[in-house]
């Protein structure tokens, strides 16, 4: 009785037992399909922030670099320099003139007065000098490519460059001529004086006054479009544009 109590059992237990097997051998077999394919890494978290960076400063690298190609002729570069600093002396010793109200550490009032304008009409013989070879040179070098930037910006810097250019050319030529026709000429430095016109007529005097008066005029006009000039230079660094590496004469090339 036992044993037909049990056989009911056993059959039940062989009927199950194949499921039980295929069962376990598919859930094998998708475990060991998942340890032997290969899973995509993932990108570490800081993967994206660390390129940034490289690739940003390697943009600034080659930008540097192509800013640093792209100059003035070197010649032209120190007659810029000689002309600006030039200027500024001028600029600075007719002010001073102006400014003067008492003696000074030159001396007395008159004294002061006439050794600044000394300086002033000797260093304007200087720059003077170099105009012409500066618009010689920026004729026959090659040039750099405008900077990158509105059309508008680059017809304001030709326009900037053409004013610059015009006062440089008409504040000498101005003093130069209220020297000549006033008869007193154009001293350089206490060593030689450019001589003036000997028969003067009533005539030059007259047009040598005008010229003064031009002079003056357009002396008052020349820092404000220096210093538009100036602002332009502030405006590119400002952008990132590497301007004054093009004109500076001790920036080492890339080898």
């Amino acid at each position: 009785m036992m044993r037909s109590a049990l056989l009911p059992r056993l059959q039940l237990g062989g009927a199950l037992l194949p499921r039980i097997t295929s069962r376990a051998s598919l859930a094998g077999r998708v475990q060991m399909s998942s340890i032997l394919t290969p899973r995509a890494a993932a990108p570490p978290p800081s993967a994206k922030h660390s390129i940034s960076p490289l690739r940003s400063a390697f943009r600034s690298l080659c930008s540097g670099a192509q800013a640093l190609e792209e100059q003035y002729a070197r010649p032209l570069q120190w007659v810029h320099w000689l002309t600006a600093f030039g200027t500024i002396a001028i600029i600075g010793t007719v002010k001073g003139s102006q400014w003067t109200t008492g003696p000074t550490i030159l001396g007395t009032k008159g004294e002061t007065k006439a050794t600044l304008m000394l300086w002033h009409k000797s260093t304007a013989v200087l720059v003077t000098a170099l105009f012409v070879p500066r618009v010689l040179l920026r004729m026959f070098t090659k040039l750099p490519a405008e900077l990158e930037g509105h059309f508008v910006e680059h017809i304001l810097a030709k326009i900037g460059h053409a004013s610059l250019y015009a006062f440089m050319l008409a504040m000498p030529a101005t003093g130069m001529a209220m020297g000549y026709f006033g008869g007193k000429g154009v001293p350089f430095f206490g060593v030689y004086t450019i001589p003036g016109k000997v028969d003067k007529t009533p005539e030059d005097g007259k047009f040598a006054g005008k010229m003064f008066k031009l002079h003056k005029q357009w002396g008052f006009f020349y820092p404000y479009v220096i210093g538009g000039h100036l602002s332009a230079v502030g405006y590119h660094l400002m952008k990132g544009q590497a301007i004054l590496t093009r004109i500076n004469p001790l920036a080492t090339l890339p080898k």
